[in-house]
């Protein structure tokens, strides 16, 4: 019941070169990690680059906002909610400021659609809880008045759904989406008071991500299972306010239209769209969606790049190239980083040498540690007496276990739950290579599977101290850039 019938681009008559062309031309702008297309209910592309697969979970960043919608679509079809429902309604217990009249205003409505009105960010630790963060936040327009893209109304959301239902979205999603899909190892985050996230922190498989904008395009409906109403399902992929104002003219892709937590596009469809490229493009004139993840910068040069070459395939109807070529083409796909064969002569000179970090370092690091064997590097970093480490390849990617992504997590991690206590998580798997740069720099990139971007780490080195320098998986991290140095032991 879970599993779509697969076939192919030619058969579905979709012009496999065109296909082959778009693929080539976004190639050269992101680092794809998986691609699924879905023509007339049936799976026509599963694409992946290794190390990726399309079968293992990725994070999708904001296209986590879409399934709280598709969340609050489950209780408004049971009759637990409704649109105008007022949302300090669902929380008594919140003491709200007399002067904040306007947010005793705002709907549940005005919260799917980014229209809460309010224009700035509250304060949010670990010591305050977000609800009473957000409505005690001012509210400057009059609710539903005017768009405005905050990732904190996707939480607001998530806490409605908690406060009806008893249950995180991620319990129920699992049992009432993902479950019905087929989906077994998609997770959320959820924060510490037990509520996800929502603004992010989705984990799904591409071919996951496919199959649930195939479900909503269906009106609901997947492999003969009803998940959600025709009525729900039309009015979150309807245009539901105009955000046109909110984006400059070169931002066409954000102009189109807001839906109940999802976007309209130039091409006529609606998307799930998530930071660096994570995308779900759902077309019903043509019965077509398309997944992706990757490493990249924004749906829209993806979308442009579409429009050019899928998009006037799926209008005319004329079938050209060979589906063998875009078979052969996709059987070779693989992410590929920057190598060099050179070899510093400081290797054996920095080799097994700790590096004590100052006391008072700002980043609470106390040493670090470089070990190399044969063609391996063992990196292993101390920082608030806990061991972080990495095990990196020269010029190939070595596949591994490391927690070497946690050492200096989101600003929200600690916020959250412990990943191990997280419904359903599953273990990103890492890849790692280093490069030597120069006679003084080393570089270390790990990819790890259920990510978007690259950990990269650079050590620099001299006869007497050495450095390394890190880069963000994450633009969530509190962090912009760490430099730790220190002196060998």
């Amino acid at each position: 019941m879970n599993n779509l019938e697969k076939s192919n681009c030619l058969k579905e008559h979709l012009a496999p070169d065109s296909v082959l062309t778009f693929i080539k031309n976004i190639e050269e702008i992101i680092e794809p990690h998986g691609i699924v297309m879905i023509k007339n209910g049936k799976i026509i592309l599963d694409a992946k680059w290794e190390p990726y697969s399309t079968a293992r979970p990725h994070a999708v960043n904001s296209v986590t906002k879409t399934f709280i919608g598709i969340a609050i679509g489950l209780l408004y079809d049971k009759g637990l909610i409704r649109l105008e429902d007022k949302v300090i309604s669902f929380f008594p217990e919140v003491k709200i400021d007399l002067h904040n009249t306007q947010v005793r205003e705002m709907t549940i409505k005005n919260v799917l659609t980014m229209s809460m009105g309010q224009i700035t960010t509250p304060i949010l630790d670990a010591d305050r809880s977000w609800v009473s963060a957000l409505l005690n936040n001012p509210v400057t327009y009059t609710p539903g008045s005017m768009f405005h893209y905050d990732s904190l109304a996707s939480y607001l959301l998530s806490a409605i759904y908690t406060k009806v239902k008893g249950e995180s979205i991620a319990a129920g999603l699992q049992r009432e989406l993902f479950m019905p899909l087929g989906i077994k190892n998609a997770y959320f985050f959820d924060n510490k008071e037990g509520i996800t996230i929502g603004g992010l922190g989705l984990f799904i498989p591409t071919i996951g991500l496919a199959k649930t904008g195939y479900m909503l395009m269906n009106h609901g409906v997947y492999a003969g299972h009803r998940i959600l109403s025709e009525e729900w399902c039309q009015m979150q992929l309807a245009k539901q306010i105009d955000n046109a104002a909110a984006f400059a003219p070169s931002k066409h892709e954000s102009r189109q239209g807001y839906g109940f937590q999802c976007w309209h596009c130039v091409n006529g469809g609606v998307r799930m769209s998530g930071l660096w490229g994570q995308m779900c493009l759902m077309m019903p004139e043509y019965n077509f969606v398309m997944a992706i993840n990757a490493r990249g910068s924004s749906s829209q040069p993806v979308l442009d790049i579409f429009n050019k070459t899928i998009l006037p395939a799926l209008q005319d109807g004329d079938i050209e190239g060979s589906q063998c070529e875009l078979d052969h083409y996709l059987s070779t796909r693989k992410v590929t980083i920057n190598n060099n064969d050179f070899t510093s002569y400081m290797k054996d000179i920095i080799n097994n040498k700790e590096v004590t970090v100052s006391a008072d370092d700002i980043y609470d690091v106390s040493r670090f540690k470089l070990t190399f064997e044969n063609d391996l590097l063992l990196f292993e970093v101390e920082r608030k007496n806990k061991t972080y480490s990495c095990i990196y390849q020269q010029n190939c990617l070595r596949k591994g276990k490391s927690n070497i992504v946690d050492l200096f997590p989101p600003y929200y991690d600690s916020l959250a739950k412990s990943k191990n206590e997280l419904l359903n998580y599953h273990e990103p798997v890492c890849f790692a290579q280093y490069i030597w740069e120069d006679e003084g720099t080393l570089l270390l990139t790990a990819l790890f599977d259920n990510e978007a971007t690259h950990f990269i780490i650079r050590i620099h080195f001299d006869y007497e101290y050495a450095a390394f320098e890190w880069q963000p998986l994450s633009c969530f991290t509190k962090y912009e850039h760490v430099i730790v140095h220190g002196r060998y032991v």
